[in-house]
């Protein structure tokens, strides 16, 4: 017959059993919580973390961007800044070589073509003002009188200040002509600008 002792004995030790059973199961529960809680944790990290680069490579990307665009418009700016000025330049420079021609044949040839052009652009005007610089006129005065016979002449001084050639107008100022050097010059300006820009985009290719 078991003894009380012994019933207390064994009914501690069923207890003591459950007790111990109990608590592994909490503790592993526990332990399985904490797994989730920092499985879940790592992931909410790594979410961040990508999301936080993906911000910073756009970021980046448009930053970059920009500076690109920024540099890309300025080199553009400076690029045709220095163009239009070597165009400037180069054109000074024709007006300055072609004062050089102002004492040869060519020159006068010019002159004479510009004077036989006047019957066809004034058509039945012929009281005409022809404006020439003093150095210019006893030229221009002989070929008028060779090649517009009949026409009503005044002559006045270029206060232009153009290097050579000559501006005509009708006496009642409706029509006018410029056959200046520097108006040559300009007529021909865009082609003198496209043969230069061509040639300028040459060098650097």
């Amino acid at each position: 017959m078991i003894s009380v002792e012994e019933k207390l004995r064994v009914f501690s030790q069923y207890l003591l059993n459950k007790e111990r059973s109990w608590g592994k199961g909490i503790i592993a529960e526990v332990k399985n919580k904490q797994k989730e809680l920092l499985e879940a944790s790592r992931q909410k990290i790594a979410t961040e973390k990508t999301a936080i680069e993906e911000r910073n490579k756009q970021t980046i990307f448009r930053d970059r961007n920009k500076i690109i665009a920024e540099g890309k418009n300025r080199a553009k700016t400076m690029e045709l800044e220095e163009k239009n000025r070597i165009l400037t330049d180069f054109k000074q420079l024709i007006l300055t070589q072609a004062q050089a021609f102002l004492t040869k044949p060519v020159y006068s040839d010019y002159l004479s073509s510009c004077v036989s052009a006047i019957p066809d652009l004034f058509a039945e005007k012929k009281e005409l003002i022809i404006f020439v610089n003093e150095r210019d006129l006893p030229e221009v005065t002989g070929l008028v009188n060779d090649l517009l016979k009949g026409y009503a002449i005044e002559y006045r001084s270029n206060t232009t200040g153009s290097i050579g050639g000559i501006i005509v107008e009708d006496a009642e100022k409706r029509i006018y002509c410029d056959f200046s050097v520097e108006n040559l010059i300009n007529t021909n300006y865009k082609f003198i600008g496209m043969t230069l820009n061509e040639f300028m985009e040459k060098q650097v290719n």
